[in-house]
């Protein structure tokens, strides 16, 4: 007698075995009941009552950018009424932030460097309350990230008062520093129970408020991504993403690589009009400006060519210059415009000098900018 036939299968599952069937439904409840408990302890911790100052800050953040604005205004102004200065004139740091970490790195957890009065200064990238008389910022300058620990009973101003007038003060303090605001920090250098090196400040100073809320990064984000808002305002891209600083100093390395490489070859660097009666060097459209004092159109320079010949001629046998040029033509994300360029020219050469003198050239710039002869490329 033949078998009776299986059930069908449900959809999506066709020609899956009975035990990878129970192995898929199997992890499937899994994953629900995962997520139902993150769900619950996610309502659990909104239920749960926070300092007021936590509240308060996440209410902030939570405004629109313009209130915000109106508000971070009304303060500097209401700094002024009162006589005092919103931008003082001068904090006198002890280092830079790479250096604390680079000579504090080695402090064991939980201990405290003899070193008192070391004076940072950085931007706020994140401000955590971390309960009464207790908040912790992540301080950001050159490159580098240090941690704040600021806590009431540390405040030297603050010795001596009642602990409720302490903790009143050290709560109208923490109030005024927002993220983005630059601060300086006075304090002893130590790390904490958790190996997290750290400055534990004495003193805190707020030396430039941030008037402008800053970008949001969402979770799993590296930063800021928006390439329309990146290029536009740079200044927010380098606050917002640190690998846009790295971009910058490598580009300096390669140009000052590119100097020193050509004066140690006796390469003589000049200076060359910017403006032409005549746009000349290269097929490009010019950009047009006026000379007022001479009534005349001149161009904006498409290429330094003509002007460094001359100068070959007039008996300047290797020269070079590295600067502008203007081409009035297309443009998107990768194409300027305006932009740098290194011309040089060398008498009594051949192409095949030039070969040898290019190979040299980029076999010692590229480990000396980068660090290593295989470099990532990066959009």
């Amino acid at each position: 007698m033949p078998d009776e036939p299986e059930a069908a299968a449900p959809a999506g599952e066709a020609g899956l075995s009975k035990n990878e069937q129970k192995r898929r439904a199997k992890q499937e409840a899994q994953a629900k009941a995962k997520a139902e408990k993150a769900a619950a302890k996610a309502a659990a911790d909104a239920a749960k009552p926070k300092p007021a100052a936590a509240a308060q800050e996440e209410e902030e953040e939570e405004q629109d950018p313009t209130k915000y604005f109106e508000n971070r205004l009304t303060f500097v102004n209401g700094v002024k009424e009162k006589g005092a200065n919103p931008y003082p004139h001068k904090f006198q740091t002890s280092m830079q932030l790479p250096d604390y970490v680079a000579k504090y790195e080695s402090i064991g957890s939980g201990e405290m460097s003899a070193d008192g009065g070391v004076g940072l200064a950085g931007r706020i990238a994140t401000k955590r309350a971390g309960g009464k008389g207790l908040v912790f910022f992540d301080v950001v300058g050159d490159g580098a990230k240090v941690q704040v620990f600021a806590s009431a009973d540390k405040f030297s101003d603050y010795a001596g008062l009642e602990k409720d007038e302490k903790a009143a003060r050290f709560s109208a303090l923490m109030s005024t520093l927002k993220r983005g605001d630059i601060v300086g920090v006075r304090g002893t250098p130590g790390k904490t129970k958790r190996g997290e090196l750290s400055l534990f400040p004495t003193d805190m100073l707020l030396l430039t408020p941030c008037l402008h809320m800053l970008p949001k990064v969402p979770p799993g984000s590296s930063g800021l991504a928006d390439k329309e808002t990146r290029y536009r305002q740079r200044y927010l891209d380098l606050i917002m993403n640190p690998t846009t600083r790295s971009t910058f100093i490598t580009r300096t390395r390669a140009i000052n690589f590119l100097r020193r490489f050509l004066d140690m070859h006796g390469f003589l660097e000049v200076e060359t009009p910017m403006m032409n009666a005549i746009p000349g060097g290269a097929t490009a459209r010019p950009f047009i400006t006026k000379h007022n004092d001479l009534n005349l159109d001149m161009y904006m320079r498409i290429a330094p060519e003509l002007y460094l010949k001359m100068l070959v001629v007039g008996g300047l046998d290797r020269v070079y210059e590295i600067g502008r040029l203007f081409r009035n033509e297309g443009m998107d994300l990768t194409h300027n415009p305006e932009f740098t360029t290194c011309e040089f020219y060398w008498a009594y050469a051949d192409y095949e000098d030039l070969i040898k003198f290019t190979e040299e050239l980029l076999s010692q710039m590229v480990p000396h900018t980068l660090g290593t002869t295989r470099p990532r490329h990066v959009r």
